[in-house]
């Protein structure tokens, strides 16, 4: 609904998210041990609940949709969390490489599955659409944010 798009977009609405991001950055930081990650026996379940309440949220729409954000965050903190403490290698270095350009796909995300969407629709499956759109929007972020550090290093 276009009515709600200003309160989806409304800064004020996520600037908690951010401010609790770095809260929790800070005391990692200053004691790391003071952070300790749950048992499995928690984390599970809590992944479970947590984005099965973000679904069914999401899925009944408005209000309840504006405020899907707390139990969503709780759902992939305990994902990441669970995926972090399973220890492959490989996939905790692919997390840490991403993070490393995390916030250019934010930025870029959107617009790659926008311009997707209106060359692919109709001409591919969904699922391979929707491939495409990880993808793409992975490479273009990666692409970006190495165009932003060596314009960054430049200064």
């Amino acid at each position: 609904m276009s009515e709600e798009r200003v309160w989806n977009s409304f800064f004020l609405q996520y600037l908690w998210e951010f401010c609790l991001g770095m809260k929790l950055a800070e005391l990692y930081r200053e004691r790391p041990s003071s952070l300790n990650i749950p048992k499995w026996k928690y984390l599970v379940p809590t992944c479970v609940t947590a984005m099965a309440m973000t679904g069914i949220m999401g899925w009944a729409g408005f209000p309840w949709k504006l405020y899907n954000d707390i139990p969503s965050l709780i759902g992939y903190t305990s994902l990441a969390l669970i995926i972090y403490k399973a220890g492959i290698g490989i996939i905790n270095r692919f997390f840490c490489h991403t993070n490393r350009f995390s916030y250019e796909w934010y930025l870029v995300h959107i617009l790659v599955f926008q311009v997707v969407k209106h060359v692919a629709e109709g001409h591919v499956p969904v699922t391979v659409g929707f491939a495409m759109c990880l993808f793409l929007s992975y490479c273009v972020a990666w692409g970006y944010g190495k165009l932003w550090s060596q314009k960054v290093q430049k200064k």
